[in-house]
């Protein structure tokens, strides 16, 4: 908690600093905060277009895992639901080229995003 709040205030403090001097010689340093927002964006993408896969592909799971009793966000349980089904459920038995395709996608995303964070504060630092 208190590095992660150390690094908000590192990124603050250099963006302050740069807006009051006028000095952007150091806006290199958030060129990979640029990334991040990009890669979330491509995996809420991937991650809708895998659900219409499914629902199209697999309708009788897909209306289980999309089942909603409890009064939340849609997206919020599908995601939850998808994601079980993925790890331990029904989609982690079948053997869909998709599927696989998907989970790659998402743990290659995941790894890129703590890449560019790592990066940026290699350079923060």
């Amino acid at each position: 908690m208190a590095f992660a709040l150390r690094i908000e205030l590192v990124i603050a403090t250099n963006y302050l600093g740069v807006m009051r001097t006028g000095d952007f010689r150091h806006m290199e340093a958030f060129i990979p905060l640029i990334f991040v927002p990009m890669l979330i964006f491509v995996q809420i993408k991937k991650f809708k277009d895998m659900c219409k896969y499914l629902s199209s592909a697999y309708p009788e799971e897909w209306e289980k895992l999309s089942h909603n009793s409890l009064g939340v966000s849609q997206w919020s349980m599908t995601n939850a639901n998808l994601s079980e089904s993925l790890k331990t459920g029904f989609f982690s038995t079948v053997a869909d080229e998709k599927i696989r395709r998907f989970e790659k996608f998402r743990l290659l995303n995941m790894y890129l995003m703590g890449a560019v964070v790592l990066a940026h504060l290699v350079l923060a630092f």
